[in-house]
């Protein structure tokens, strides 16, 4: 089930073309394309194994998975950390910081089980920084100073890791042999349906949103019946 890189210009034409934006019956055909299960936030697809998390036949999102995880494990660990929390904020504020990292070197390090110890390592890290940041800082106005300070360096190191991320984080799917979604052998079997449900709704005088759809359902089908 391999399916032609050409087929990026075709999704390029959507962008720029008026008539295949108007078209709701195209809209919803395109929208059927893009579905991807609640639980994962990726295409559950082999390409995509290092993002993903299974139970069973059911896909999670690994990176949401394990920060919630380290979510809950911190909030459980804060009330067994009475020989930090009693110190000066700044001790699980720098055991935070400690934590955070991890998520930084993720970005470098493309391995399913470091991913897995870094965004539980993250989960962690966000209970810790914000309780010493927000909690355990003097309760007077240097307190608020110190707050309000916490605040606009937390967002901005996490605006920043959000940056470096998209300039460097390398999506599955741009080097995928089999298309790139939605346009690929993950939304293959699901085309014939989708083509069909459109032209039952669509503009019979969209030329072009008919010939694109066309297009695929003539493709994917034979690709379909061959597998």
């Amino acid at each position: 089930m391999i399916c032609s890189h050409g087929n990026s210009s075709f999704i390029a034409s959507m962008n720029t073309s008026e008539n295949l934006i108007k078209d709701e019956a195209f809209k919803n055909f395109i929208n059927g394309l893009g579905q991807i299960p609640l639980t994962a936030h990726h295409p559950s697809c082999s390409y995509h194994y290092r993002h993903l998390l299974w139970f069973g036949k059911l896909p999670f999102c690994l990176g949401c998975s394990m920060v919630t995880c380290g979510i809950f494990t911190g909030l459980l660990m804060l009330p067994r950390l009475q020989v930090i929390t009693s110190q000066p904020y700044y001790i699980l504020l720098t055991i935070g910081v400690f934590l955070y990292t991890p998520a930084l070197l993720q970005i470098l390090i493309q391995s399913k089980p470091y991913k897995v110890v870094s965004r539980f390592s993250l989960g962690v890290s966000l209970v810790f920084l914000i309780y010493s940041g927000l909690w355990l800082t003097p309760q007077s106005w240097l307190g608020l100073i110190l707050k309000a300070g916490f605040l606009l360096i937390f967002a901005l190191v996490w605006q920043l890791t959000l940056k470096i991320r998209s300039k460097y984080a390398v999506s599955p799917c741009q080097q995928c042999p089999e298309g790139r979604f939605p346009i690929c052998s993950y939304t293959a079997t699901r085309i014939p349906k989708l083509a069909e449900e459109y032209f039952i709704n669509n503009d019979k005088n969209n030329i072009e949103a008919n010939d694109f759809v066309m297009a695929l359902q003539g493709f994917y089908s034979g690709q379909v019946k061959e597998n």
